[in-house]
Formats: structure tokens, C-alpha cells, sequence
């Protein structure tokens, strides 16, 4: 299907704000969570508005791979934020559009679960990123890299940082079902977004 200058219009518009919750609403938050503001916090609220604009934005441009591009731009735009280069959520933003478009691929993405379904496998990213982030950009092995998980876990859920598996069970549950209700919410705005652009 042949896209239009429209479309990409709409996307740059998504990805831009995107971009600009990710740079400056991020920036706010790590100050109010200095402590946390690489775990859940942080990460948690920035994906899921991120989620809701990429999906809204989905809604104005019904095409395959509309969702990778406009989360391609925000990462670009994240080369912008004050603390300089950050690889490890530039390449979040990525793969959680490429997951958003996986769930979109159910019914084509016309149907308000297919929504909900991209919103919970793009926040579930989130539990899964620090696995693969930490040994490759920082050099932590694999059970460092778990042990720092059930370290902020424990802290977040109260829990011992011994039950590193329910830690992550319990992390990932909440990650789905805030994904879940942000793309259900998402498809809610897009819907009261259209009728207002006519």
C-alpha cells in the first residue's frame, strides 16, 4: 500500500511527541526518582504514554510499520536529551514498536483488543531489556545482571530480593496489564481523536 506525504506527516507528528515525553518528561522524572529512575518509575510511565501516542498515531496512519517508524523517530529525537547519548533506551523505543506492531498484527490492527495486546507486549520489553542491556553495554554478566533486578524489585515490591522469581513474575504482570490498559485506553483517545479532525 502506497503511503502518502499525510501519512508521513502523521508520523514525524507521533514520533515528535513521543519524543518530546521521552526528552523533557523524562528528564522531570529522574529528579523526582533520582533512586529509581532507571527501574520502573521511570520506564513504566514514559513507555506507556509513549504507547498511547504511537498507537494513537496508528489510528491516523493504518499501515504496516507506521508504529516501528514513529517509535524510529523518537529514538532519533532522544539524541537530544540532556544527559547525551543513551543507547540502551533508544534502543527500547525501537523494540517496543516492533512489539506494538506484532500485536497490531491481529485483525490488522482494527479491533480494540489488538490494541491492548501491542500495549502489554511493548511494556513487557521493559522487564526483559535489563537482561540484555546491562552484559551488552555494560559488560555485567547474566546473574549480575539478575541480581540487580531482584535488588530494585525487592525495594519496589517490598520483598525479599531472594524470590528473584516472583520479583520478575510479579513485575512483568504489572508491565502487561498497565500495557494492556494504555492500548485500550489508546484506541478510546484515537476514536475521540478522528471524530475531532473529522
Amino acid at each position: 500500500m502506497k503511503w502518502s506525504l499525510r501519512d508521513w506527516v502523521y508520523i514525524a507528528v507521533f514520533g515528535a511527541l513521543w519524543g518530546v515525553v521521552e526528552v523533557g518528561l523524562g528528564s522531570y522524572l529522574h529528579v523526582i526518582f533520582p533512586s529509581l529512575g532507571n527501574t520502573f518509575f521511570t520506564g513504566l510511565t514514559l513507555a506507556a504514554l509513549g504507547i498511547m501516542l504511537a498507537l494513537v498515531g496508528r489510528s491516523f496512519v493504518p499501515h504496516r510499520g507506521a508504529v516501528l517508524m514513529i517509535a524510529v523517530i523518537t529514538a532519533l529525537l532522544k539524541l537530544l536529551s540532556p544527559g547525551g547519548v543513551k543507547l540502551g533506551p533508544m534502543l527500547a523505543i525501537v523494540a517496543e514498536g516492533l512489539l506494538m506492531e506484532l500485536g497490531l498484527l491481529w485483525r490488522g490492527g482494527k479491533v480494540r483488543p489488538a490494541y491492548a495486546l501491542a500495549g502489554a507486549l511493548a511494556l513487557a520489553w521493559n522487564a526483559v531489556h535489563p537482561l540484555i542491556m546491562l552484559p551488552v553495554l555494560f559488560g555485567r554478566t547474566l546473574a549480575e545482571s539478575w541480581t540487580k533486578i531482584a535488588k530494585d524489585g525487592s525495594a519496589i515490591l517490598g520483598l525479599d530480593a531472594s524470590q528473584a522469581l516472583l520479583i520478575l513474575g510479579l513485575l512483568l504482570v504489572i508491565r502487561w496489564a498497565i500495557g494492556a490498559a494504555a492500548g485500550w485506553l489508546a484506541w478510546d483517545i484515537a476514536r475521540a481523536a478522528r471524530r475531532r479532525a473529522g
